[in-house]
């Protein structure tokens, strides 16, 4: 005869716990209301964002921060040569395509040049920099009035010459 094997755990050991339909209908829920958030979120630190930054001295002053995600300039690469009507999208073609080997070669350029100023005008109390940082590229003007900043990501530089294709 064999031995009776008892169905109860060993000696100690849990039974396995299940998952309460409440407990499991809250994690669903809150798992697809975080997931948007989640992929917008890591969709925007992928793929970088513009930074508009604007000072006004003064009592008066405006103080401007306005994060711009560059997806939408990605959006904008792709709509903009299809919303555009047909013969404006060709005159534009026309015009930029006897400058558009330089302008390629100047943004390849850009890419590959070392962090640093890159451009500095002064004039008195203003001054227009243009600076290259890793991967992202500012523009500051500094004047008695105000100061403003632009941040724009470098991979941003060759997608504005690819909307007129």
């Amino acid at each position: 005869m064999t031995p009776s094997h008892s169905h109860h755990p060993a000696h100690g050991a849990q039974p396995p716990r299940r998952t309460r339909p409440f407990v499991r209908l809250v994690a669903f829920a809150l798992l697809a209301l975080f997931m948007p958030i989640f992929v917008f979120g890591a969709t925007v630190a992928a793929t970088g964002t513009v930074m508009v930054q604007v000072h006004e001295r003064g009592p008066d002053g405006v103080h401007l921060l306005v994060p711009v995600p560059a997806l939408l300039f990605d959006v904008a690469a792709f709509a903009v040569p299809r919303m555009l009507p047909q013969d404006a999208l060709a005159e534009v073609r026309r015009e930029l395509e006897p400058i558009r080997p330089a302008l390629d070669a100047m943004a390849q350029e850009l890419l590959e040049c070392p962090p640093g100023v890159l451009v500095e005008v002064r004039d008195g109390a203003e001054r227009v920099q243009v600076i290259k940082e890793r991967r992202t590229y500012r523009i500051e003007v500094h004047s008695d009035d105000a100061d403003i900043e632009v941040s724009v990501p470098a991979r941003l530089l060759g997608k504005s010459l690819d909307i007129f294709g």
